[in-house]
């Protein structure tokens, strides 16, 4: 059910995204006011996810995420209400893009959290890079990270049956999933047993990790994001460009480029644990390169199939380079569970920060030239790919001493045998 809860938070990213048209002509607002209502949930997004982590962390995995179903459902519920109480009438225009406002922002300070929080409930036994526990995290974090490409995929396939019933289906779709999830956590919770919930309590005095260990890691999550998201904005307007295309070819022909990226990340995500086994390290830096090329091939195709190529490659690398990052991030040595949840949830946000980011400097970039816009994104990106393993290692150098783990104790053989006919 949390992977179908993902899965839905995808779809209505997608579906919301699409519905800007049609949420213009209701509503009677600009596409400025629209856009601004996005950037500040992309903004709100990147600032309340680590809180989530503290929350995770001081009281506990299972209590964080039931707070977030419960902001996602209240979120998708008030937008839903909005959407329908503008197209039947019920509400004058300015208050229910009022409402709409508020469950945007309700929904975007709690909904994006989900994801990370289900990253870092990945166990991993024995805290070291190499090994198969992080190719077991990895394929845990691509599997999570597909549920959001399927997710997107539905978005982006349904909206057209789906406004046949109205304007509010596609958004109000996702809030049985997210209720049926909460339900699921909520009888979790009741049946836990007093010494799950002491323990759970236990690591609330944990030493949290600072950001300084985490320097590398964040660097390349906000750096791909700003390469990636402002190269994929700039998509339309180079083919459009390139291959002398109108206005709506172009974004049909950049839709096309844009699925086949999708499907590609999709694939490569469910692979992940198959594609990159315990070398984390050398995938994370491969995977930053193969972006770097997607990216400079993006720079020079001048046809519609190298155009799709170069997206594919790019979203091959992204999501290898992505999941890579946040498992051996995950997976390294001294960091406890409860501070599993920060270290996720910290890297979630700045990749918002990131695609945010992306979208303004791909627009500055892009009123210069095309071309130039995606030459120095690409070089970025394969800069990122040199020194990042010289930051991270720098960075930990620097941080504070790992913890030790904890002996396993029940390896050991037994003291004593056991008396004839005792239980086991």
């Amino acid at each position: 059910m949390l992977m179908l809860a993902l899965a839905a938070n995808a779809f209505h990213q997608a579906a919301l995204i699409a519905l800007v048209p049609v949420l213009q002509h209701l509503f009677g607002v600009s596409l400025v006011a629209l856009g601004a209502l996005v950037g500040l949930g992309l903004l709100a997004a990147a600032l309340a996810i680590p809180v989530w982590g503290r929350v995770a962390a001081s009281g506990g995995l299972d209590r964080a995420l039931r707070l977030t179903l419960t902001g996602a459902g209240a979120g998708v519920m008030m937008m839903g209400t909005g959407i329908a109480t503008a197209a039947y009438g019920w509400l004058a225009a300015p208050h229910a893009f009022g409402l709409l406002a508020a469950g945007r922002m309700i929904y975007s300070l709690s909904a994006p959290a989900i994801l990370p929080l289900a990253q870092s409930a990945g166990t991993v036994r024995t805290p070291k890079n190499t090994g198969t526990e992080g190719a077991a995290l990895a394929g845990h974090i691509g599997r999570l990270n597909a549920m959001n490409g399927i997710g997107r995929l539905a978005g982006n396939a349904l909206i057209a049956p789906l406004l046949l019933l109205g304007a509010w289906a596609p958004v109000l779709l996702p809030l049985p999933i997210y209720v049926a999830t909460l339900m699921l956590f909520l009888r979790k919770g009741a049946e836990a047993s007093p010494a799950s919930r002491i323990s759970q309590k236990a690591e609330t005095g944990a030493h949290r990790m600072g950001w300084r260990p985490l320097a590398g890691p964040l660097a390349l999550g906000f750096t791909l994001q700003l390469a990636t998201g402002a190269a994929y904005m700039l998509l339309g307007p180079v083919i459009a460009q390139r291959l002398s295309l109108s206005p709506a070819a172009a974004a049909s022909a950049a839709g096309l480029c844009l699925a086949v990226s999708v499907a590609t990340g999709i694939a490569v995500q469910l692979g992940l644990e198959t594609i990159i086994g315990p070398r984390l390290q050398a995938g994370r830096v491969a995977g930053a390169f193969l972006c770097a090329a997607g990216l400079g091939l993006l720079t020079l195709a001048d046809s519609l199939p190298l155009l799709a190529l170069a997206a594919a490659l790019t979203a091959a690398g992204f999501s290898v380079t992505l999941g890579a990052n946040t498992a051996l991030t995950l997976a390294a040595e001294g960091i406890s569970a409860a501070n599993r949840a920060l270290v996720s949830t910290r890297l979630s946000s700045l990749q918002f920060a990131g695609l945010a980011a992306g979208s303004l400097a791909g627009g500055v970039l892009g009123s210069i030239s095309l071309d130039m816009a995606l030459a120095v994104l690409a070089c970025a990106t394969a800069l990122t790919a040199v020194t990042i393993p010289i930051v991270t290692r720098f960075s930990r150098s620097s941080g504070p001493a790992p913890q030790l783990p904890l002996p396993d104790l029940t390896a050991a053989a037994p003291a004593h045998t056991p008396h004839k006919g005792a239980s086991k």
